[in-house]
This record gives C-alpha cells, structure tokens and sequence, in this order.
C-alpha cells in the first residue's frame, strides 16, 4: 500500500514538473508552443482531487479544533494555491500570445488541419477553448475593421485580413499588390530569436547554422546550456518518443 502511494506522489510531483517547464518554455519561447493537452488535463484532475482532500480536511480540523490538523490543512491549501498559480500562469501565457498575434495563430490552426488529416496523431497548436478565443478576437478585430475600412475607395483595401477572404479560387494566381497584403499579417520573430537552452539529456552531435556556409557542429550533453537561435533548436523542446520527457528546456 505504501508503495503504491509512493508511486503515486512520484507521478503527480513528475506532472507539476511538466506543467511547471512548459509554462517556463512559453515564458521564453517567441512562438505559441503546442498546447499540452494531455498534462493540462490529468493536472486539473488531480487539482480537483486535491481540492476535495483538502476541504474533508479543513471541515474535520474545525470541528475537532486539533491544532495538528488545522496546520496539515493549511499547509496542503497552500500547496494546492501554488500549484494552480502554475497552471493558470501557463494558461494566461499562452492567452497572451494569442492576444499579440491571432491572425497568424489561426493560420498555423488550419494549416495544422490540413496536416492531421494525413497525420491523425498530430498535436493542436491550440486547444478548443483557445480555438474559440482566437476565431472570437479575430471576428470581432474584423467587424471593428469594417466600419474603418468601409470608406476606402479601392474595395482590395476593405477587408480586415486578406487571408480569409473566401471569394478567391485556390487555383487563381496573386498579383503583387495581393502578395504584398497577404505578407502583412504580423507573426512571432522566430527566426532571429535569441534563447537560452539547456539540454535535459545527452543529445548527440548537432550541426547548426553559424552564419558561414560551412556552419556549425556541437556535441550536446546533458546540462549543458547554449545561447542560439531558437528555430535551429525548438524540436529538442519536445520528447524523441511518445510521453517522454522533452531534451531540452528554455532558461
């Protein structure tokens, strides 16, 4: 029994683990990471858990007056505060960078569409509530627009955002002016990003772009942090298999 419930706290403290890097990856990462589903959902579980434990506690403490288990309950809702100051921190980050660029985020939404399609097991960029978040700023950004818009004499200079217009054929080709407005979208510096990485386990040898033609190899081991661009190394954000742990982590 005891060692079940050791098994236990290990699996919960490796999740308040996970949940607290990702929040701390979004921080520091110049684009919306993908949403982690599956971590949010087992964390609001084991919150809701937690709350329930708690509460039986803090009732007993106040009929029984036992000192002992008023300082075990409120150190456990303490605990529990700051474990959800983890989640809705993670959550508020990503609303946040939703708020800066929700063109472009529902851009990368659909094209993430297409792609699971092909690929079912792709994960979401963003989850359903932020989807609906998104389209919702995006709409009412678009309705604002109209009522500016509406008075320019060219009708190509009405539309909020070209991107979505649903009266072009995919086939029909676009001339510069249209290239120059779909180009006008704004979306997340990552190319150019600077970021400190810290490798979480032995990933091997790397080669990466320096700025010369030749470019750049490094043999990256656990625990070593390296200052580079953020695009060369984002796939070592994530686990090389499914639910591991990720190779990297963002300082």
């Amino acid at each position: 029994m005891e060692e079940d419930d050791d098994i236990e706290i290990i699996k919960n403290v490796k999740l308040y683990e996970t949940l607290k890097r990702a929040w701390n990856d979004e921080k520091n990462a110049p684009i919306l990471l993908k949403f982690k589903s599956t971590e949010v959902a087992d964390f609001q579980s084991l919150l809701a858990s937690r709350e329930r434990e708690i509460e039986e506690l803090e009732q007993s403490a106040n009929e029984s007056g036992d000192g002992n288990e008023m300082l075990l309950s409120a150190i456990g809702r303490e605990e529990l505060n700051r474990a959800k100051y983890v989640l809705r921190s993670y959550l508020r980050t990503r609303i946040k960078k939703i708020q800066q660029f929700p063109v472009h985020v529902l851009q990368q939404w659909k094209l993430l569409q297409e792609l699971k399609e092909k690929n079912p097991e792709e994960t979401d960029v963003i989850s359903e509530k932020e989807y609906e978040f998104t389209l919702g700023l995006v709409e009412a950004y678009e309705e604002h627009a109209k009522s500016v818009l509406a008075n320019f004499p060219l009708k190509e200079y009405r539309d909020a955002f070209i991107e979505f217009r649903d009266d072009k054929n995919e086939d029909e080709e676009l001339n510069e002016d249209e290239d120059e407005e779909l180009s006008m979208v704004s979306h997340p510096n990552e190319a150019n990003k600077m970021v400190f990485i810290r490798m979480l386990e032995d990933v091997g040898r790397i080669k990466f772009d320096d700025g010369t033609d030749e470019g750049d190899a490094a043999d990256l081991k656990k625990g070593r942090i390296l200052f580079c661009k953020f695009e060369q190394f984002k796939g070592l954000l994530e686990s090389s298999e499914e639910g591991g742990t990720p190779r990297a982590e963002l300082l």
